[in-house]
């Protein structure tokens, strides 16, 4: 329990660092919360600086959940299996719950996205990442609304995952999926845009 709650604070601290901003603030002199919808994330980087930049800030994101997670999870591999779960679901959500909600931000932030990629590819010893590619990829050849996009991938690893790892993500993947969708809110109520290619 003790090492719970010491990796779930370093996770929250370590996913509440605003990369976007620091990267975007220090190479190119700009506040990335002036760009585009006041995002501090990856993609108003990328925005704002050009896709050196953006991409450097992604990079970051994703490492700030991955890399603690994936210490943590390999620390307590021999753990019983409900003490195991339970641990790995609140250190797994502790650095994208920073990210969309961070101290050094007054407790704002950005939509969670980058540290969510982060934390799923370190559970799944890096098998969301072709599977995520292939989601995000297949969605945003469909439709433009990037919340029913980034929704359905993560309903995705949810049940790829889940039945994989025989339920283990499932909590986790839960909590993820309610954030995510928190943090999209306004989103939705532009509905399923599909592509001019697709007729319905």
């Amino acid at each position: 329990m003790y090492d719970t709650l010491i990796w779930t604070c370093i996770g929250f601290l370590s996913g509440s660092v605003p990369w976007s901003l620091i990267c975007v603030r220090t190479l190119s002199g700009k506040d990335v919360r002036r760009i585009g919808d006041g995002n501090p994330g990856a993609t108003n980087a990328w925005i704002a600086s050009g896709w050196l930049v953006g991409s450097i800030s992604m990079l970051l994101d994703v490492f700030k959940a991955a890399i603690p997670i994936w210490i943590f999870t390999n620390q307590i591999s021999g753990s019983p299996y409900p003490d195991y779960f339970l641990s790995v679901t609140v250190v797994a959500i502790s650095p994208t719950i920073g990210h969309g909600y961070s101290p050094f931000l007054r407790f704002k932030g950005g939509k969670a996205l980058a540290p969510t990629w982060g934390s799923w590819i370190a559970l799944t010893s890096g098998m969301a990442f072709p599977v995520g590619v292939f989601i995000l990829g297949l969605m945003h050849l469909m439709q433009r609304n990037h919340a029913i996009t980034v929704t359905t991938c993560l309903i995705g690893f949810i049940i790829i995952f889940s039945i994989i790892n025989t339920q283990a993500l499932l909590i986790f993947g839960i909590l993820n999926l309610l954030l995510v969708m928190f943090k999209h809110r306004s989103e939705y109520q532009h509905g399923i845009a599909f592509r001019g290619w697709i007729r319905i």
